[in-house]
């Protein structure tokens, strides 16, 4: 499936926020990846990267609870609920 263009300029924002937060993630910058997910979620809720945006900070949260990082995680949750929120 090819790319769309972005429409707008919130559009254009989001998608790189998405694709500069899957490079870090990919290069195992975690806490990087994190921040750049939330910002997406926060900023512009209305994008269509908000869903993947979603599920790859759930993913990260999944993995600090299978190291037993369980302190971490829920700070994860607490950090994307935030973010829906808008906060």
């Amino acid at each position: 499936m090819a790319k769309q263009k972005p429409s707008s300029v919130p559009e254009a924002i989001s998608a790189s926020l998405l694709g500069v937060a899957k490079t870090l993630d990919e290069q195992g910058k975690v806490h990087q990846a994190l921040a750049a997910y939330l910002k997406l979620i926060k900023h512009y809720p209305d994008s269509q990267e908000v869903p993947i945006a979603t599920e790859k900070v759930l993913a990260i949260a999944d993995e600090f609870r299978q190291k037993g990082q369980y302190h971490v995680a829920m700070r994860v949750f607490d950090r994307l609920e935030a973010a829906h929120q808008g906060q």
